[in-house]
């Protein structure tokens, strides 16, 4: 009953967090995916294996920047997950 609220701190418009926003980088990406599947099915490969194509990349890219965000082999939970997947022999 004798605890005090604690004020916050207050901050500075420069280190106010703002949310990423849907930007150019993005929209390349997306642009990239859609223009290699096309050319690949154009190209005469089934839809299938375009489609399995394209995900395996975007799965590798998100590998990729969630090992980058998550610090790499040493970071959080992905780290452990990483090192138990690697040592289990598979």
């Amino acid at each position: 009953m004798g605890v005090k609220p604690v004020a916050a701190s207050p901050r500075s418009a420069d280190e106010a967090v703002s949310a990423p926003r849907f930007g150019a980088p993005h929209a390349f990406v997306i642009i990239g995916f859609v223009v290699t599947a096309a050319v690949l099915a154009g190209l005469g490969m089934a839809v299938k294996d375009v489609l399995f194509l394209v995900g395996g990349a975007g799965s590798l890219g998100a590998a990729v920047v969630l090992v980058v965000v998550t610090g790499g082999r040493a970071g959080g939970r992905f780290g452990r997950f990483l090192r138990a997947y690697m040592s289990a022999g598979n």
